[in-house]
């Protein structure tokens, strides 16, 4: 509902708003129309007038009056709103707030970072990655020490495999990912072969955003420097890139074998796939094959189909195979994977879209990844310019001081920073205290790993200062973008009159069931149908044809019979030879009866069209008054018309309206 009547404020009431009321009108821009004490000046009107007629050279006299009396129209319906005190309904102030937020974006973030990011996503979905990490442990907020110590660390690990040692040994020996490892069976899950630090393949925004970019900016077969996410540090092994798969839809016949099986097992297992896939060769069905053979149950009551899927989640090997497949219903030969071998047939492999089709989804997806904090840092730094941010670090070291690890178990009291009253920092003429972040402090505490007091309080405090910048920035929007405050006018007014426009016409001419009668009866006589016929219109495709049948229609009339029963004996070649159709027509709905004679009988067969018809006149049905159910659509669009024109001349006596029309005079255009 809500996205509905955005729609319908955007389309049909915004163009009438641009800018509403003011409540003053500058010196040299004087007031056109004033309606109970609220005014609106020439170039608010004038603004309006040149959104709504961009083609127009000319300003014509009379179209600016008729805009005129509509534009006063939408204010008088605003005006009644919000004397209704509808604009400080909760609901409403919550869902214009919504639209805020939204139309607010722009404003807080870097546009050029933001289409930087953009562009580079899509060019990073062109391609798939496969890659293989290794990772070291490190909180977000380590200490230096720490930090240094982990570094340290995975510098001499990559020095490992640079001098030669194979990537997946060092990494089942050295990655804190558990996965890299064999892992035993436990009691909730089977026993677990480690992947070596082996990723499979994934593209973007299916990683964290610096791992992404480092996995993109690696060579096929060389390893990455340490790169640092919320995880850690990480060294990035890439072994393959292809042309990005998109998403696949295929069906598989699988052979399965149990984890940490023999050769002999496998090999086994091998000749029984090898055995169907020369079935599939010799031309045998496959999805019967893969009922009968697959190991895979799930699937193989499906003819052997799997959930379409993305490159990130389906074992590499599968991926690799599908990538070589480019004809729907193409096969593969047995492919090896951990959990057996695979016969893969291509049903649909769909790859990403142009990038005017997949933007919109990339852009949302963006704004909910890490990366999008890099346009919000731009503006930041912008802001602390502009505002002159001052920070003061001796303060900060003060509030590490009152700070104890009870912090991280939700216990640490702001209390201890009560008394502190130094200015921590400042911009745009505001000093926020140390007590105030102490506050925030207390606040954001919650149940964590310890860390080093210093570098947490460090993080935090700079979470502080981009959310006191932002939020005065947000805050200021109307008065610092006219623009803005345009906009977010029209979506106020545009939502108030949606809301009362829709109880008092749209909503009103549906469920008034009474008023729609009364109106009806009272207007029973703009409804009148025309003379119509009520016959039966037979269509031949030649003149033979119909001549030849015109002479089944009159037996059969004279023995009561319908035309079904003309079609059935004339049974031409083909049904489309001949048509029939009976009901009631106007020649308002069927202009070939315009052609007919209006009267009773048989009609000789005439061209209508390049076809041959017969008209068959039952009776002649002289004007008459159209019922309520035949017309209901028209009449409520016509019962709110009314209601509508019925509001509007409500409001005019209700409200004084004052306009200078020789003002009108001055426009330029």
């Amino acid at each position: 509902m809500k996205n509905l009547k955005a729609v319908v404020v955007l389309c049909f009431f915004l163009p009438l708003l641009f800018h509403g009321f003011s409540a003053k009108a500058e010196n040299n821009d004087p007031v056109l129309i004033q309606m109970n004490g609220r005014s609106v000046t020439l170039s608010e009107f004038e603004s309006a007038y040149r959104k709504n007629n961009l083609s127009m050279q000319v300003a014509d006299p009379k179209s600016v009056e008729e805009y005129l009396e509509l534009y006063i129209n939408f204010n008088l319906k605003v005006l009644e709103a919000i004397h209704l005190g509808m604009d400080t309904n909760a609901v409403f102030r919550q869902e214009l707030a919504g639209y805020r937020e939204q139309l607010a974006k722009p404003y807080l973030t870097d546009q050029e970072v933001t289409e930087h990011l953009l562009q580079e996503a899509y060019e990073r979905l062109q391609f798939d990655i496969r890659a293989s990490h290794i990772l070291v442990n490190l909180g977000q907020h380590s200490s230096p020490e720490d930090t240094l110590a982990a570094w340290e660390r995975i510098m001499r690990i990559r020095q490992r495999v640079i001098s030669g040692e194979p990537f997946d040994k060092v990494a089942r020996e050295e990655s804190d990912d558990p996965s890299a490892r064999d892992q035993s069976s436990t009691a909730n899950r089977p026993a677990m072969r480690g992947n070596g630090g082996d990723l499979g393949y994934f593209t973007v925004l299916d990683m964290v955003y610096p791992f992404e970019t480092a996995a993109y900016n690696t060579p096929v077969g060389e390893v990455s420097l340490p790169v640092r996410t919320s995880f850690g540090y990480h060294i990035i092994q890439v072994t393959d890139r292809l042309p990005a798969m998109g998403r696949a839809h295929v069906a598989h016949i699988m052979t399965m074998f149990s984890p940490g099986s023999d050769a002999q097992t496998k090999e086994e297992a091998y000749k029984r796939s090898q055995e169907v896939y020369e079935k599939v060769l010799a031309g045998e069905d496959f999805g019967e094959l893969a009922d009968q053979f697959s190991d895979d149950r799930s699937s193989g009551r499906r003819n052997g189909e799997m959930p379409p899927f993305t490159s990130n989640r389906m074992v590499p090997e599968f991926i690799k195979a599908i990538h070589n497949l480019n004809t729907v219903g193409q096969t593969t030969p047995p492919i090896l994977t951990q959990y057996g071998w695979h016969i893969i047939k291509l049903i649909e492999k769909t790859p990403p879209g142009a990038f005017e089709d997949v933007a919109l989804e990339l852009k949302n997806r963006i704004s909910r990844d890490s990366r999008s904090e890099l346009s919000q840092e731009v503006v930041i730094e912008r802001l602390k310019k502009e505002y002159h941010f001052k920070e003061s670090t001796q303060a900060l070291q003060e509030i590490v001081g009152v700070v104890d690890e009870s912090i991280f178990e939700r216990k640490w009291d702001p209390g201890m920073a009560a008394e502190m009253n130094e200015v921590l920092f400042s911009f745009a003429g505001l000093e926020v205290s140390q007590k105030d972040f102490a506050e925030y402090l207390g606040q954001s505490q919650g149940m964590r790993t310890p860390e080093a007091i210093g570098t947490y309080v460090g993080v935090m405090y700079g979470s502080y200062v981009n959310q006191r910048i932002l939020a005065f920035e947000n805050a200021r929007l109307e008065k610092k973008y006219p623009e803005f405050q345009a906009i977010m006018k029209e979506y106020h007014d545009g939502i108030l009159l949606f809301e009362l426009t829709d109880k008092l016409v749209w909503t009103k001419a549906v469920e008034d069931s009474l008023g729609l009668k009364s109106y009806f009866n009272q207007h029973q006589n703009d409804y009148l149908w025309p003379d119509r016929l009520d016959a039966t219109i037979y269509v031949f495709s030649d003149e033979r044809l119909a001549k030849r049948s015109r002479r089944e229609i009159v037996r059969a009339t004279r023995k009561g019979l319908d035309h079904r029963h003309v079609l059935e004996q004339v049974n031409p070649a083909s049904t489309l030879n001949i048509t029939a159709r009976k009901g009631v027509f106007s020649q308002e709905d069927e202009e070939l009866i315009g052609y007919a004679a209006w009267e009773p009988g048989i009609g000789k067969p005439f061209e209508y069209k390049g076809q041959f018809v017969i008209v068959h006149v039952h009776e002649v049905v002289p004007s008459q008054p159209k019922k309520l159910d035949e017309i209901r659509g028209i009449l409520i669009a016509d019962y709110q018309n009314y209601l509508e024109k019925q509001w509007v001349e409500s409001l005019r006596s209700k409200y004084d309206i004052v306009v200078n029309h020789e003002l009108l005079k001055d426009l330029k255009f």
